[in-house]
């Protein structure tokens, strides 16, 4: 099979992303620029057609060429965010 897409309807990783397949990723890429770290499928729109096509989450951040959600550095990157929405709320709520 090569790097050509499998016949399984399913992306492995070390294939070529097809046109379809970078449109697919084109949700996930936006919204880890605007959070600032590689999201989790819950905070993507249509993460269920993205894990669909390839199989897992991970495999669909490695396939938009994204650091894995599990890694020490985008789970700091997650949680800083997380304390500048909370200090943010309580700015407001004050």
């Amino acid at each position: 099979m090569g790097n050509f897409p499998n016949r399984s309807g399913t992306w492995k990783p070390g294939e070529v992303l097809s046109e379809e397949d970078r449109r697919l990723l084109m949700p996930l890429k936006r919204r880890a620029r605007e959070l600032g770290y590689t999201p989790t499928k819950k905070e993507v729109p249509q993460c269920g057609r993205i894990k669909t096509r390839f199989r897992t989450w991970e495999d669909a951040v490695q396939a938009a060429g994204l650091p894995p959600v599990k890694s020490a550095e985008q789970q700091q990157l997650r949680r800083q965010a997380r304390e500048t929405q909370n200090q943010d709320a309580k700015i407001i709520i004050k």
